[in-house]
Parts: structure tokens; sequence; C-alpha cells
């Protein structure tokens, strides 16, 4: 747990308030996961533009970033398959929140601009 929860939990202890949902139901990671995480981060940077919401990170760029860290055999195909499902998480959360602004009227997308009024 880092600091920042414990500081969170401290507070909350105090106050007597119920533990937020996003702590107690944190997802916990399999030990050596931190290597995909944080392959996951390095290249959600190489997506390629997408006209609305993103695209998937591209094969190519998760094949370079095995040759370039010396990733092999089953480690390769270790991380080819947690980009593919972290990526796949991401993009369907990203969906969902494009949708849920569009439905609320809050994302630019959905609302249209109009040209500003003529004085004269």
């Amino acid at each position: 747990m880092g600091a920042i929860e414990k500081n969170i939990l401290r507070q909350i202890k105090r106050s007597g308030e119920p533990i937020p949902d996003r702590i107690a139901n944190k997802p916990r990671l399999f030990a050596g996961g931190e290597l995909f995480i944080a392959a996951f981060y390095d290249l959600d940077s190489e997506r390629l533009p997408a006209f609305q919401g993103c695209s998937p990170i591209p094969w190519s760029a998760i094949h370079t970033y095995a040759v370039a860290h010396d990733m092999t055999g089953e480690l390769y195909e270790d991380l080819l398959y947690h980009i593919r499902a972290l990526d796949n998480a991401f993009m369907k959360h990203m969906q969902g929140r494009q949708k849920q602004q569009q439905g609320t009227g809050n994302g630019d997308a959905a609302r249209p601009r109009t040209p500003p009024r003529r004085r004269g």
C-alpha cells in the first residue's frame, strides 16, 4: 500500500466514513506484473491517431519494445498477451467514457459549434 492510500485510510478512520470502493476493491498485481504495467505505459504513446476514441497499440510497437528489451521466448509471448489484455481493457474503458460524455453533452464531439454573431 502506498503512502497516499495510507494517508487516506488514516483520515477515513478518524472521520468514521466507509472505505471508498476504489481502495477497498483495488486490483492486485501478480508477482512480476509490474514489468507488463511499465511496458503498457511505455507503449501507450505508440497509438496511432484515431478520429474517435483511441486506436490499439500496434503489434509492431510491442515487437520493437520486446526486441529492445531482449524479451524472447515465453517472456515475449507473455508480453504480447498482457499488453493486448491491458490494451483491450483500456480501450473498452475509454469507449465507455466517450459514450458517457456524449450522453451527458459534456463531450466536444457531441456539441456542435455555432459561428459567432455578426454585429452591425
